[in-house]
């Protein structure tokens, strides 16, 4: 097998990438990229969400009797904790998929790209193929040496059934009409007034050339240092401005219909995105749904990490539930003031969580 290129002479092979479904090529399954992560990032919208779910779930830290929580607590000597895990969840977010492989003997992870591996299944037998990465050589693994969490895993065969779906495959038509919309807005403000305006010339009929040259000397009068001065014209000529159409202006509105569908998408509530909300539910409410819509991400990858590294890793979700310790710190003082706790337990507790 090459290393430039492993996935030749492979029969029951999936490559997994960037938003799938996948396209069928002889025995190969190659991603049918909808939207890249790198295209992705230059929405604000997606930004936005993807930012906010990765950096929560990265700040949380694993606990538990788990011999490998440090590993999972210090998962590389090259980047720091927060780092690895918000690279991990930006995988998973925007492929359905993670993978990382397992240093048992240096107990450490190594985050590898999707569009890096490759799975064979031969009968009851699964493969990982991991492309050469920089120095990192690549090769052949077992399942039992990847970490492969993944989202929405589904398919008509067994193979398809192993690799996860983005929430950005159910996106790519809101995705591209924003696109096309954000697209029109920017021509529509950097044209100014060239595209809007329009010159008549009543008498005779003007060559390319004749409207080129009154084009450009009537630029030159109103912009620049000119624009928003009063405007003077002969009587051989006649402005008029030309407004967007109706149809098109209210099209430019669809952003915000947008903004409500990735974050539907990505289950997170629309006011996170600060967009209008629902103005009847309270703040509490609004975060007990927006950490109920984490868990389709923090499950999948709980669950992949217990299957093959052991039972009893658990994520602190306290650190996304409660960050400034508000609520812990009011459940503490109620504790106390009903006699269920004494002060010094209290002192115990809030020192061990690092409040005082």
């Amino acid at each position: 097998m090459s290393l430039t290129n492993p996935f030749e002479r492979r029969s029951a092979m999936a490559m997994v990438g960037n938003t799938a479904p996948f396209i069928m090529s002889g025995g190969t399954f190659i991603p049918n990229e909808l939207v890249s992560a790198e295209e992705a990032l230059k929405n604000s919208d997606l930004y936005s969400v993807a930012s906010l779910i990765s950096s929560d779930i990265a700040g949380a830290k694993f606990i538990g009797d788990n011999s490998f929580t440090e590993m999972l607590n210090k998962p590389s000597d090259r980047v720091n904790r927060v780092t690895f895990w918000q690279t991990a969840v930006l995988s998973l977010l925007f492929n359905g998929n993670v993978f990382l492989i397992i240093d048992r003997v240096n107990q450490r992870l190594r985050f590898v790209p999707a569009a890096s591996v490759a799975m064979e299944l031969n009968g009851d037998e699964l493969t990982y193929i991991v492309n050469q990465i920089g120095e990192f050589v690549g090769g052949e693994f077992s399942p039992n040496d990847i970490i492969h969490a993944r989202i929405m895993a589904y398919g008509a065969d067994e193979l398809r059934s192993l690799i996860g779906h983005s929430p950005l495959e159910s996106l790519a038509n809101e995705l591209a009409q924003q696109k096309q919309a954000n697209r029109l807005t920017v021509s529509t403000l950097k044209g100014a007034i060239n595209p809007t305006s329009k010159i008549t010339i009543p008498q005779g009929t003007l060559t390319e050339e004749a409207k080129e040259a009154v084009r450009r000397e009537f630029e030159r009068a109103n912009t620049g240092d000119n624009a928003g001065r009063v405007m003077v014209l002969d009587q051989s000529a006649d402005f008029t401005t030309i407004s967007i159409n109706a149809d098109i202006a209210k099209y430019l509105t669809s952003m915000d219909w947008g903004r409500e569908q990735i974050a539907k998408a990505f289950g997170v509530p629309d006011s996170y995105l600060n967009g209008t909300g629902d103005q009847q539910s309270s703040l509490d409410q609004i975060s007990a749904l927006y950490v109920g819509g984490l868990n389709r991400y923090i499950e999948p990858l709980l669950s992949e990490l217990n299957f093959k590294l052991g039972s009893g890793i658990k994520l602190d979700m306290s650190q996304i539930i409660d960050y400034s310790n508000s609520t812990l710190k009011a459940d503490v003082l109620n504790w106390v003031d009903r006699n269920m706790m004494s002060a010094q337990e209290a002192m115990a507790l809030l020192q061990r969580k690092g409040v005082i």
